[in-house]
């Protein structure tokens, strides 16, 4: 990417965070600052179409999963199926009668934050 190209790209992020924040329609947002609404779009579109960068590269963590014996045992037992320890401070529990809407909602999150 040249320069020009660069300078381009930076002035027009400024200007979509500027849309954002004003309340304003594209529409009216596009004819406040005199620009084509297809060019907005365009943009727009350029800006949220970039490939996002691996925060860090990191070695895959291989984990051993339990046997349906093991799970079995733990349902009887009355122990989580599932316990997922991020750090010393981050310990995540699933039990068997976890709605599937709240796993999936804690999925979710997990991967915006990771």
């Amino acid at each position: 990417m040249d320069e020009n190209e660069l300078t381009k790209t930076e002035l027009w992020i400024e200007r979509i965070k500027d849309f954002y924040a004003s309340g304003l329609s594209r529409k009216e947002w596009c004819q406040k600052h005199q620009v084509s609404l297809s060019t907005f779009g365009y943009w727009i579109r350029k800006q949220t179409k970039k490939p996002t960068e691996p925060a860090q590269t990191a070695d895959p963590v291989f984990a051993r999963l339990p046997s349906k014996q093991e799970i079995s045992s733990d349902f009887l037992s009355g122990h989580s199926p599932v316990m997922i320890h991020l750090s010393e401070n981050v310990r995540i529990e699933v039990g068997k009668d976890c709605p599937c809407e709240l796993l999936a909602s804690l999925i979710h999150t997990l991967k915006t934050y990771a």
